[in-house]
């Protein structure tokens, strides 16, 4: 059973919205087999070579099987190294899942007037790749920004996580220009990469990593390192700079990454600008029926969440919270297991 696109452009706006709802909004995509995707044993062609991966890109959007709000669209970046490599990391090309980042600085200093430098090869590439993607792709499968993302996560990775938990204690309000200074240039890439994905294309018509359509430009705020720090701290540290990176963004979520991630959540409830939460538990606590108290804790404060599951748990997942305000993306899911929820959740 497959739902038509202007259906779910409808349900999703409603949750973006957070309406009501008869049924969860879904995302389920099953992938296509392996043996279809242009394949490379060189790490380094694998995440640089634009007609490489724009083939990939476009293989997996064409041959995928969506179902429920879940449609093609496409995400061509470096992953969550992506903005410490368009500021002169070092890049690790570790496997076909991930990139590293090395620090380039040792100090705070540098970091406070770094610029957003256009020639600089990651940076460049996923330009490149994603304009040249723009001009292929049928209109109305969205590209996803870049992974860009959260201040605290980029000013560590450019000179260390170590180094900038101690500089937080020891020199508060050097790290508090430093940050400012690196939203400004997040800023200014966000609004430089929308030019290039938006160029002669639907304006409203977004996507983020998280899969999720938006009526415009989406993207999954997060301050992963804020695990490690406590919640006077991302109060004064994270909250202002959130608040304005959510405020340039139409259709912002936040991606809480973490059982100790949670300590923040409350605050993060307080961003009016914030339209959704993104919960993510973190490994051996993925199993979602520990999780609904947290889970109706959003929904309560008028937010929708996004929430990851396995088939066998959503019937129960959907009785226990309801279905207002509230999208699984099931994980793992069958041919069978999609038909089988479709019917029961389908609109």
């Amino acid at each position: 059973m497959k739902v038509e696109r202007k259906q779910i452009e409808k349900k999703l706006t409603n949750w973006w919205n957070q309406g009501d709802q008869e049924n969860p909004c879904l995302l389920i995509t099953i992938p296509p087999e392996k043996s279809k995707l242009l394949d490379t044993d060189d790490l380094y062609q694998f995440w640089n070579d634009i007609d490489f991966r724009i083939n990939r890109s476009i293989t997996v959007a064409k041959e995928s099987l969506n179902y429920g709000q879940s449609i093609p669209y496409h995400w061509l970046d470096y992953q969550a190294s992506s903005m410490c490599l368009a500021l002169g990391c070092e890049p690790a090309y570790i496997d076909k899942e991930s990139v590293w980042a090395y620090p380039v600085y040792e100090t705070l200093d540098p970091i406070k007037d770094i610029k957003l430098d256009y020639d600089n090869f990651a940076y460049q590439t996923m330009r490149d790749m994603n304009s040249k993607l723009s001009k292929i792709i049928p209109p109305d499968e969205p590209i996803a920004f870049f992974a860009l993302g959260g201040i605290t996560d980029i000013v560590s990775g450019l000179y260390g996580v170590e180094n900038f938990l101690i500089d937080m204690i020891q020199k508060p309000e050097e790290i508090k220009i430093a940050m400012e200074h690196i939203k400004r240039v997040w800023i200014e890439a966000f609004s430089d990469y929308k030019k290039v994905l938006y160029e002669n294309r639907r304006t409203d018509n977004g996507i983020s990593w998280a899969g999720i359509w938006a009526p415009g430009t989406t993207f999954p705020l997060q301050e992963d390192l804020t695990y490690m720090i406590s919640n006077s701290m991302f109060k004064e540290f994270c909250i202002p700079h959130i608040r304005d990176i959510a405020s340039v963004v139409d259709y912002p979520l936040y991606h809480l990454d973490g059982v100790g991630a949670i300590q923040h959540l409350e605050d993060l409830l307080d961003v009016d600008e914030i339209r959704a939460i993104q919960w993510v538990p973190g490994a051996g606590k993925e199993r979602i029926g520990q999780w609904y108290d947290l889970i109706n804790r959003v929904k309560d404060s008028g937010k929708s969440i996004q929430v990851f599951a396995e088939p066998d748990e959503v019937p129960d997942l959907v009785s226990a919270v309801g279905p207002d305000r509230l999208l699984i993306s099931v994980k793992n899911c069958t041919f069978h297991d999609a038909e089988k929820l479709m019917e029961t959740y389908g609109d």
